[in-house]
């Protein structure tokens, strides 16, 4: 099975069982869309992700999943700009108010690392770090629609380029099923 279907089965498998869930209030689902800058840098996205907490406490997780696009400036001078797969997890305190702390990878530069660069470079050791972040963040959320606000701290580099900034805000609308 390939990358591609394998992950399309997780999407569509992670959807069927919060549907199925629906019925617990401990596990919800959510569609969102996220913009986060830093000056002209930034990042856009939209994505679903899965609440997973314990009903007395308030107290859980969220796994989320997001494409995106993203422009921003190197080290060198020159805008670059992509398109990421990201996957993060959030853990932290979920209810009408939450408040929680996050990580995250870029998927596309896991999985497809070594479609980016051809055997000469690889021979010769060139080499980029994963993409990821690290943040914290607060929401506000009313019936079904959610506002987060957020800071992360990113690592945001190529073979070739690594990104002037590092640190960015943002937000994040959320609509919960």
């Amino acid at each position: 099975m390939s990358f591609i279907n394998a992950r399309i089965l997780a999407l569509v498998g992670l959807i069927l069982f919060s549907s199925l869930t629906q019925a617990n209030d401990d596990v919800s689902l959510r569609g969102f869309y996220s913009y986060e800058s830093n000056g002209a840098d930034y990042f856009s996205s939209v994505g679903v992700g899965t609440t997973f907490k314990d009903s007395e406490t308030n107290l859980g997780i969220q796994v989320n999943t997001s494409i995106g696009y993203a422009e921003v400036i190197a080290q060198d001078g020159y805008l670059e700009d992509f398109v990421s797969w990201e996957a993060g997890v959030r853990f932290g305190y979920f209810s009408n108010l939450s408040v929680y702390i996050e990580g995250g990878i870029d998927l596309s530069e896991l999985f497809f690392h070594d479609l980016r660069y051809d055997e000469y470079e690889h021979e010769n050791g060139y080499e980029d770090d994963l993409d990821a972040y690290v943040g914290a963040g607060v929401g506000f959320r009313t019936g079904v629609l959610q506002i987060d606000g957020f800071v992360r701290m990113r690592e945001i580099d190529s073979k070739y380029w690594e990104a002037e900034s590092e640190a960015f805000s943002g937000v994040q609308i959320s609509l919960n099923f």
